[in-house]
């Protein structure tokens, strides 16, 4: 049961105006209610696991935080730049090429990873995982008509 409103919010939100309700007004309410209770639980948490990626701006240098659904790997876990199908990759994709020394908070706790792309065989394998944990991400690279990043990120310590 709960596999399948997952599905259906995935479906939902892959077409045009669920990627734009999803972007301009769930997502900042998402981030609001993880700032207020410190990455513990989001709005998207409830139906898929979500974390803060935070990284440091490519050119700005400021820290940012952006909430992300990902999936675990083994010891890893792993993030995709879909950018709800817009045909540029997201922000936080650049600041961890630039600074791929990131932080992440998992349900309250955060750790220092250290980020890279998924490549060759490894992006294939991850990306038919991606797709089969989240049917949108197929829809968001067709509609964006790139290729979407896969982002790996090596768990180290809790900080």
């Amino acid at each position: 049961m709960f596999r399948r409103l997952q599905l259906m919010i995935a479906r939902l939100s892959a077409t045009r105006p669920g990627a734009w309700f999803v972007r301009a007004c769930i997502q900042p309410l998402d981030r609001f209610v993880l700032w207020i209770s410190g990455g513990r639980f989001g709005i998207v948490s409830l139906f898929y696991p979500t974390l803060v990626l935070i990284t440091t701006g490519a050119r700005s240098g400021m820290q940012r935080r952006t909430p992300l659904i990902f999936f675990p790997d083994g010891s890893r876990l792993v993030l995709v730049a879909s950018n709800f199908g817009r045909p540029h990759h997201p922000g936080w994709y650049y600041n961890v090429l630039a600074n791929p020394q990131v932080h992440v908070n998992i349900y309250g706790h955060t750790f220092s990873c250290r980020a890279r792309e998924a490549v060759g065989i490894e992006y294939l394998e991850l990306w038919e995982r991606a797709v089969r944990y989240y049917p949108g991400f197929a829809a968001y690279a067709r509609r964006a008509g790139r290729t979407v990043p896969i982002i790996i990120l090596d768990l180290n310590t809790p900080t």
